[in-house]
């Protein structure tokens, strides 16, 4: 990490020289060479990486991440200086002026020091490699190969022990290995470790079915330090073990010609395959080389019907040195692999999706748990709640539990001794001598790529069986500067590749996704959380504050508070000079009082990233323009008016106000952000000041979110001169609409070229003397027409998602909406008929519907989807709508997976071409109708689709 840490203040400088040049005035010569000095050594601990001993080279990179550390902080605490004091007055700046000199001359002299410390690291870094080479590579390598062996054996002995469950999955490993096809005999088992995929396999490998129906079968253990040759030998020992005694001792003196490369193996008639098989002569085995052991290998599965396991594989290059052994006949051979990457399989079987092994359910997990402590016996009624309580703690982790119950079976099974453990899991299974560390963690940790470490530590700064928001995180990794080098590409778009490769690594959870294949919300497992916490404070990339270590004493860079604020305002005793980040993550809503608020904003000057979660402030300080580093703002609070000051924060990327319901009132300076990329408020942003002024007239380049905003003739006017170019998601708030103003206000946004998500909400008009009709009409209510509405918006080839607040009657509409679309939302909706069902219907792109409605309409309606209508929909929700009836023609929603409706109290039955539908998965049904319910009571689902009847509103 502490070339991570180089590259990030490297990064840092950068930016401050480019940006910032003006507050660095005369240091800005010192701060290049600083710069240059730590370019250097950056680059050198790279080339010599794994020269030196280990702990010498652990004692190094601490070194060297504490002197950069000091960099950091010693130029943004002066930058911090610079600006304060430009704030001042004349008369201030005149009266300060020797204090400012002073700071100017204390910079240099630390700065001075900080290239002094660089150098001797740099110095005796290079006389150690030197000293410790050779010794270093060599035990480096034995050390490495007896930690890997271990590590197996500790891996097989805790994984493979008290087999429980899989008897699903055994069935459907075992019916992909019979399935015959011809264009991969790969099957993978993709999972995180322990989650115990080798004991699937072996338990697949053993059963009767599998031996009796391949011919033979082999197993091997490849490893993330793979060995080609060695595999080839154990592969060998595993199929022929009389191979090596069948061999005649090599002819002395002799000399044979090399055979050729096995790449070519493919191309070759058998005949020609026999005959470089006869020329390997006799001898020992490991003395023959890798191409003449794949010949070997080959030539005895030829014709066979075999399986091979290769168990643990990390690398597709590991695959692609060996996979010429294997001869593909055509006859129903079979390859399994296990794997923790998605990319080993999609790369060994691009054809056949890899089998994804699931966590256990509380069941099986409590099952695993009882078979080891209990063996057999019943479990003290006084202790179970205690036992089922430390079980769901691991989180349906097989590792976990199985070494969780190892730890259990030795201790007194009574209410005392369990109480010691209850709440303290985590701690017992990360102790050295349990290997969960290293088997979990280590072995996927240890073999991440460089980039993607910072951004995988990160996530323990989340509380607990916390479902984490992907956007907002995305947005945090971007301004912490873990996401670097990407070229011409988007920075966010190469941070959600990045939380892909950490999901296919099976280090991350996907727990919400969109129609669209979007991961929208992520999770990690307790036990990786600690093991993050535990790294992160070691490397010093961030430290978690809970009520049990909230006396300690530190130094933070990043903090995450998840305890009250109050309680950590009053007790802490941290040293908050450096931190960089602050989460406030305590799930508690909690109001700042004047004293904490003031605390707040006095020592964390120096951040890049503020979090303050769903805590209160009653209104932003107006000081807030002095924290210049600021790079990402999440506030709640209850306060109308944003500073003016905000708008001096020239490095703000993300700016995200929960503020009040009705309006929050930002100034027009906010357009001269010029790195500001998301802004976002829960209310309605309303600009304030003059409209002469110059905000407003330069491009935002990096604006992609503005949401929700008041759409006006200025808006519009900004959108129309092209000011946002890369605009992607906008919400717009219409309040007021004139005759044919919306109209014209809304074919503005034709020159949003890049928008892909849109949100309209519109102001119901007030109306005296309210008239009674049966359902609300568009035009009366809002003064626009949904013809009107759906004309403005057929321009925007880009849109593939929309959603309209207080919709009315929208859907009575024959006008289609934007071709593209792959989710539609509609609220607020008071009528339906034929026109607009089978226009929504005709979107061929559509995936996702959403219709919410309100009760105070006493008209209903009937819902009737066409022949053929809906053809790619793949989830359905209906929510408050007064829909009485709803029919479902011959072909309509051939892709339906999944179905909500939700307090539809007038909806009686549910069509029966529903359940013909092979695609349906789930149908849940919430505070169903009276003849509804009895309907559903006694219906029989088919395999694959579950039925869920629920009279709670809050389960969904």
């Amino acid at each position: 990490m502490a070339d991570s840490v180089i590259s990030f203040v490297l990064a840092n400088l950068s930016n401050l020289l480019a940006r910032e040049a003006n507050l660095l005035c005369g240091v800005d010569g010192r701060v290049r060479s600083l710069q240059n000095e730590l370019s250097i050594i950056n680059a050198f601990l790279k080339s010599s990486e794994r020269k030196t001993k280990k702990d010498i080279d652990k004692e190094v990179l601490r070194q060297v991440r504490d002197a950069a550390h000091e960099a950091e902080d010693v130029i943004d605490t002066f930058v911090v200086n610079v600006a304060m004091h430009r704030c001042r007055t004349m008369l201030g700046k005149m009266l300060r002026g020797f204090e400012h000199g002073k700071l100017l001359r204390d910079v240099a002299v630390k700065i001075d020091s900080i290239k002094a410390t660089v150098n001797d690291i740099r110095d005796n870094k290079m006389k150690l490699s030197d000293v410790f080479q050779q010794e270093g590579e060599s035990s480096s390598a034995r050390e490495d190969e007896e930690r890997v062996l271990l590590l197996h054996k500790r891996r097989r002995n805790v994984e493979e022990h008290d087999v429980v469950g899989f008897v699903g999955e055994s069935k459907a490993v075992i019916q992909r290995l019979k399935e015959e096809s011809s264009r991969s005999n790969v099957v993978s088992i993709i999972g995180m470790g322990g989650l115990g995929k080798t004991t699937l396999a072996r338990k697949v490998y053993n059963t009767d079915e599998v031996m009796s129906y391949f011919h033979c079968r082999a197993w091997v253990y490849v490893s993330n330090d793979c060995r080609v040759k060695e595999l080839l030998l154990r592969l060998i020992n595993c199929l022929m073990p009389n191979a090596e005694s069948e061999l005649g001792k090599k002819k002395k003196g002799k000399k044979h010609k090399r055979i050729q490369k096995p790449g070519d193996l493919s191309s070759l008639a058998v005949d020609e395959l026999k005959l470089m098989v006869r020329k390997i002569q006799p001898g020992n085995l490991s003395s023959l080389g890798v191409d003449e052991l794949k010949l070997r290998v080959w030539n005895f599965l030829r014709m066979k019907k075999y399986l091979v396991v290769l168990d643990d594989l990390w690398k597709t290059k590991d695959w692609d040195d060996v996979k010429d052994a294997f001869p593909n006949d055509n006859n129903g051979s079979k390859i399994l692999i296990t794997s923790r990457l998605k990319e080993v399989a999609s790369h060994t079987s691009p054809y056949y999706p890899p089998y994804y092994l699931q966590l256990l359910g509380d069941h099986e997990s409590w099952e695993l748990f009882s078979r080891k402590v209990f063996r057999g016996e019943e479990c003290p009624s006084d202790i179970e709640h205690l036992g089922k309580q430390m079980v769901k703690s691991c989180g349906g982790l097989p590792l976990s539990i199985v070494v969780l119950a190892g730890l259990l079976a030795n201790k007194g099974k009574s209410y005392k001794e369990w109480s010691k453990v209850v709440g303290h899991v985590n701690w017992y299974l990360t102790q050295d001598e349990t290997q969960v560390k290293d088997i979990v963690l280590k072995l996927s940790y240890d073999n991440l790529p460089r980039r993607l470490k910072p951004c995988f530590l990160y996530l323990g700064i989340y509380p607990e069986d916390c479902e984490i928001s992907v956007r907002p995180l995305l947005q945090k990794w971007v301004a912490e500067g873990f996401i670097q080098h990407t070229g011409t590409r988007d920075v966010e778009e190469v941070a959600e590749d990045y939380l892909n490769e950490l999901i296919d690594r099976s280090l991350v959870q996907a727990s919400r996704v969109n129609v669209n294949g979007d991961v929208k919300s992520c999770r990690i497992h307790d036990l990786l959380r600690d093991l993050c916490i535990t790294e992160s404070k070691e490397d010093k990339l961030f430290e978690v504050c809970t009520n049990s270590n909230i006396l300690g004493r530190s130094k933070p860079r990043r903090l995450s508070i998840q305890c009250g604020m109050r309680g950590y305002v009053s007790s802490s005793n941290n040293d908050h000079s450096c931190v960089r980040s602050l989460f406030c993550l305590d799930p508690k809503r909690y109001a700042f009082t004047h004293k904490e608020k003031k605390w707040l904003f006095k020592f964390f000057k120096l951040v890049r990233v503020l979090d303050l979660g769903q805590n209160v402030c009653s209104k932003l300080p107006s000081n807030l323009g002095l924290f210049i580093h600021l790079r990402y703002l999440r506030i709640c609070t209850r306060g109308k008016v944003i500073p003016d000051s905000i708008c001096t924060l020239e490095n703000l990327q993300t700016l995200d106000i929960y503020g009040p319901d009705d309006a929050t009132y930002l100034p027009r300076g906010v357009w001269n952000l010029k790195q500001l990329r998301h802004l976002k408020c829960r209310g309605i942003m309303i600009l304030r000041g003059q409209h002469g002024s110059k905000a407003g007239d330069q491009v935002m380049w990096n604006l992609q979110t503005i949401s929700l905003i008041k759409f006006n003739s200025e808006i519009a006017r900004m959108i129309e001169k092209g000011r946002f170019p890369k605009l992607r998601k906008l919400g717009l708030h219409i309040s007021s609409v004139k005759k044919n103003n919306v109209h014209e206000l809304l074919s503005t946004l034709r020159r949003l070229t890049h928008l892909n998500k849109l949100t309209l909400s519109f102001k119901r008009k007030s109306e005296w003397p309210p008239v009674r009709t049966k359902y609300e009409h568009m035009e009366r209510k809002i003064g626009l027409k949904p013809i009107e509405l759906l004309q403005s918006l057929q321009q925007l080839s880009n849109l593939r998602t929309l959603e309209v607040r207080r919709a009315l009657d929208l859907a009575t509409c024959d006008i289609a909406f934007p071709a593209c679309i792959t989710k539609l939302t509609l609220r607020g909706i008071s009528f339906m008929n034929d026109d607009g069902v089978s226009a929504i219907g005709n979107l061929t792109t559509l995936r996702c519907l959403r219709l919410e409605g309100v009760h105070r309409f006493r008209f209903s309606f009937e819902i009737n989807c066409s022949a053929g209508s809906f053809s790619q929909l793949q989830v359905f929700e209906m929510e408050w709508l007064n829909v009485h009836k709803w029919k479902l023609g011959n072909g309509a929603m051939p892709c339906l997976q999944t179905l909500l409706i939700k307090e539809c109290t007038r909806l009686d039955q549910l069509p029966q071409q529903l359940w013909s539908l092979t695609s349906l998965r789930q149908v849940q049904v919430v505070i169903p109708s009276q003849a509804l319910s009895h309907a559903l009571a006694n219906l029989e689902m088919k395999d694959g689709c579950e039925l869920i009847i629920s009279e709670n509103p809050e389960v969904v």
